[in-house]
């Protein structure tokens, strides 16, 4: 059986409407869905949850998603572990293809694709995040000719529940929603885990809103980004990572690729803010 951990702040209730309906019509149904409440000031689980599959666990401080994750491990009645986020939907068969999968793995992650509706929402998924975006995980992340690669992303991410515990769980020190994941691979690899990419393991990740939220979704990553550096070292290869991926988004973008390049150039801008803000914040601790 399979335990669905949803961190969720202030989720909108079209968004919890979404996920929720998603899992319930799963063509696997041996699962539960657990909400981690991370002290929401606003609350819809009594109006979308009506499955005795689906509980709600509250927390009483306020501590991220990161630590969200951990708690909903814990609160776990099941072996496999499946993370996504409140603003995802899951492909009907995302289940299933897990418990396949599963048989012969330890860790999971799928390819997330943007449900673009506005211009812009496609345009900002041709960049590739989160998790595939609008080009698709491979494009975004290195896969092995064996179909193993060296990165996840919690929006779809399965696991074993004993793997998870072994590795150390996510790094609840992150102070913002975005790196945590990156470090936990880098540590299942240092356990002798392999990440085994299965592209028909399908969620839906709604678009970014409008452009001021594109913007300060770039300054949270580069914020992220800081603590990244700190707790692996060495990021050089990161770096390469993007030109890489960057370079696979122009392609795709066909007649869109001065637009596409112009948000590419955004995307390192803000971000590099946010890793000088993040950085200069800590020199004063």
């Amino acid at each position: 059986m399979i335990s669905i951990i949803v961190p969720c702040f202030n989720a909108p209730k079209r968004h919890l409407l979404g996920i929720y309906e998603s899992v319930v019509l799963q063509t696997y149904e041996n699962f539960e869905l657990i909400f981690v409440d991370d002290c929401s000031t606003i609350q819809h689980y009594s109006d979308v949850a009506h499955d005795q599959r689906v509980r709600v666990v509250y927390k009483e401080k306020n501590t991220g998603p990161a630590d969200s994750r951990n708690i909903g491990v814990r609160n776990a009645a099941h072996d496999i572990i499946f993370f996504t986020d409140s603003d995802c939907r899951l492909d009907c068969d995302a289940l299933q293809v897990v418990v396949d999968a599963m048989a012969r793995e330890h860790i999971l992650v799928g390819d997330t694709v943007t449900e673009a509706t506005s211009l812009l929402g496609r345009l900002v998924g041709q960049l590739g995040f989160p998790g595939g975006g609008g080009i698709g995980f491979e494009n975004v992340w290195k896969v092995d000719s064996q179909g193993y690669t060296t990165s996840i992303s919690s929006c779809n991410l399965a696991i074993r529940k004993d793997a998870f515990l072994k590795i150390g769980l996510f790094d609840n020190t992150f102070p913002v929603a975005g790196g945590e994941d990156t470090v936990f691979a880098k540590a299942a690899m240092k356990h002798a885990y392999r990440i085994k990419y299965v592209k028909q393991q399908r969620v839906y990740h709604a678009e970014v809103e409008n452009f001021k939220r594109f913007l300060t979704w770039q300054i949270t990553r580069g914020r992220g980004n800081y603590h990244i550096k700190r707790r692996l070292g060495r990021v050089g290869g990161f770096f390469l990572l993007r030109m890489w991926s960057f370079k696979n988004s122009l392609k795709r973008a066909g007649i869109w690729a001065p637009v596409t390049l112009f948000l590419i150039v955004l995307a390192v801008i803000f971000q590099a803010q946010g890793y000088r803000i993040e950085k200069k914040k800590n020199a004063s601790l």
